[in-house]
């Protein structure tokens, strides 16, 4: 039989997995200046679990957690927290292997590392700093750019206002030690630049429009402001832009669109048949549980057909992962998550 329209749906079937967090999955304790623990010290963590968004049952045997000589753990199954205490005769870091179980059945080890870290010798007393006490900043006007002037410096800044004149700032910083450091820069007064030409700017746009019979030659005749419609094959509507410039001068510039030929009538289409898939309980299942309905929709032209207008355009028959056997027939087929192993494809063919 042929096919006149199908349609494919994907269904998925999700088993949720395991993910274990130690909220403190590393950590560094204090040792003396030969890295080894001075004193007994402990640290913590939680251990957090999710599968899917829900939180599974945790526990943990301490009796099977693996850890250095010198390392205890003790676990709390209410908090779900596990304390990790280092003794004194721990001379280096090392590895804590918690095996954590998950819902009674699934075993995720998870790994805590530790460091000791070395207590490093006091240093020597270093030498007496110098710093600043003071900066005072002052300003002088020179003639020249290059050697600083030799007059009266000021506080507040000194306007050069003839053209060759040159702003010294002179910086001096006062240090603690009773030391100073003088800095000097120099700005000029720059010469007045020549006069601009004049520029040209747009006055005023005007556009028309006009009816001709060449798509080369511009009409001779009269232009209009307002567009001009082109009621034969073979006319042209022209546009003229004319540009007016504050200097004086103009600049015209010309398009130009032509009335295209009305082309011959297509011939009558064919009503299209299309199939859509919909269902009732979408398409995702979750841990290999639930069922749902799938319905396909058959149009022709746009409108749903159904009932005897259906049966006259053919047989819906339903195909699973490609198979050339069906395994269904009609307009709906229930699929239950015991079907689909991960991922399914249903296709719902009309044949006739």
């Amino acid at each position: 039989m042929a096919i006149k329209s199908s349609d494919q749906i994907t269904v998925v079937d999700l088993t949720d997995g395991y993910s274990v967090n130690l909220t403190n999955d590393s950590f560094t304790f204090a040792g003396d200046k030969d890295g080894k623990i001075a004193t007994q010290q402990s640290t913590t963590t939680v251990i957090q679990a999710l599968r899917g968004d829900e939180e599974p049952t945790i526990s943990v045997d301490n009796s099977q957690i693996t850890k250095p000589s010198g390392v205890t753990t003790s676990w709390n199954a209410n908090t779900k927290t596990l304390t990790i205490t280092v003794s004194i005769s721990v001379a280096s870091g090392g590895v804590v292997t918690i095996p954590v179980v998950l819902d009674g059945s699934v075993t995720i080890n998870k790994v805590f590392s530790f460091a000791i870290a070395k207590t490093g010798a006091t240093g020597e007393t270093g030498a007496t700093g110098r710093g600043i006490s003071s900066t005072t900043i002052e300003y002088q006007v020179g003639s020249s750019g290059t050697t600083v002037p030799t007059g009266t410096w000021s506080s507040s800044p000194v306007a050069t206002t003839a053209q060759g004149q040159f702003l010294w700032t002179r910086t001096t910083i006062h240090y603690t030690s009773g030391s100073d450091s003088v800095s000097y820069s120099v700005a000029a007064h720059g010469s007045t630049g020549g006069q601009g030409a004049t520029g040209r700017g747009i006055s005023s746009t005007v556009v028309e429009y006009q009816v001709g019979t060449s798509g080369t030659s511009a009409p001779t005749g009269t232009w209009s402001t307002s567009p001009v419609a082109t009621t034969a094959q073979g006319q042209y509507l022209w546009t003229r832009t004319t540009i007016h410039y504050t200097s004086g001068s103009d600049s015209i510039s010309y398009s130009v669109a032509a009335h295209g030929k009305q082309g011959s009538q297509g011939n009558p289409g064919v009503d299209a048949i299309l199939i859509s898939i919909t269902a009732s309980n979408g398409n995702i299942f979750k841990n290999n549980s639930g069922s749902t309905i799938l319905t396909a929709h058959v149009y022709k032209a746009g409108a749903e057909v159904t009932g005897s207008a259906l049966t006259a355009l053919g047989t819906i028959k339903w195909y699973k992962d490609g198979g050339s056997i069906d395994v269904g027939t009609g307009t709906t087929l229930t699929v239950n998550a015991s079907d689909v192993t991960s991922k399914a494809v249903y296709e719902a063919r009309l044949e006739g």
